[in-house]
């Protein structure tokens, strides 16, 4: 009945969700993806490089509950259509399933003339994936971290393996260091030259590290790579004495 764009829901603008077919719905299920290949001659059968998945587009449809104005269609178009990036968006019946989408194209306004009608508009994915909201996977209070590290187990209940956002304070000057027993492609992350009380965001899908004290960079203190979570469940071993929190999406390659 409803959707969510940019933390503003549709109800709040005079909105809802129509559908305009009949009969049974048809919904896009998962990304268009592309096979690379290279033809051998000689031969038949093409050699396989790989596939190339590409974003997709969401396109629906929403009516005005009362009649409309200029005033109001201002609101609306600058709500959905004046956006510098990607927005998150997601609808009623699945508030768990979140796109990260722009307008694509060009939205149409159907009317009769007497201020009453819908719009339709076409979104365009940053990706080919989806997300689910933001997991707070708890803050862990290691200030006393034996030598020996501490265990930790986060579950990825996505089908595609996911990087977190780490955020850190460090308990006493020294290292960080993070093992991911489960990911056997990059299984071990070192930060050094931490300070005590230093507070610390790891992003790790961007590859960025972010510090609370001034003019401070991290970029040549890093050894290994990025965590990542693979799906299904995450053994991880932090070593250091520190205070750290794991935030993260699960990533569905459904739309």
């Amino acid at each position: 009945m409803y959707f969510v764009f940019d933390g503003i829901t549709s109800k709040d603008m005079g909105l809802i969700n129509v559908n305009l077919n009949s009969g049974m719905l048809e919904e896009q299920l998962m990304s268009e993806q592309s096979i690379t290949e290279e033809k051998i001659r000689h031969n038949d059968t093409p050699y396989f490089i790989g596939v190339e998945r590409s974003p997709f587009s969401v396109e629906f449809s929403f009516a005005f509950e009362d009649n409309f104005d200029e005033e109001k269609l201002r609101v609306i178009t600058n709500w959905l259509g004046n956006q510098p990036y990607y927005k998150e968006l997601y609808f009623s019946n699945n508030i768990d399933r979140r796109y990260f989408v722009i307008y694509n194209e060009s939205p149409k306004l159907i009317h009769n003339a007497l201020e009453q009608g819908y719009i339709t508009i076409n979104m365009r994915s940053i990706s080919p994936y989806t997300y689910s909201p933001v997991i707070a996977g708890g803050q862990y209070d290691l200030s006393v971290n034996s030598g020996n590290g501490s265990e930790i187990m986060i579950q990825n209940l996505g089908n595609m393996n996911t990087a977190p956002v780490i955020e850190i304070e460090k308990v006493g000057n020294g290292e960080i260091e993070i093992i991911n027993y489960s990911n056997s492609e990059n299984s071990n992350f070192r930060l050094t030259s931490l300070v005590d009380r230093e507070k610390v965001i790891i992003d790790c899908e961007k590859e960025d590290i972010s510090s609370d004290i001034p003019l401070t960079y991290h970029f040549d203190h890093v050894y290994g790579r990025y965590p990542s979570f693979v799906r299904g469940l995450n053994l991880l071993k932090v070593k250091g004495n520190c205070k750290i929190t794991f935030k993260y999406r699960y990533i569905f390659n459904q739309c």
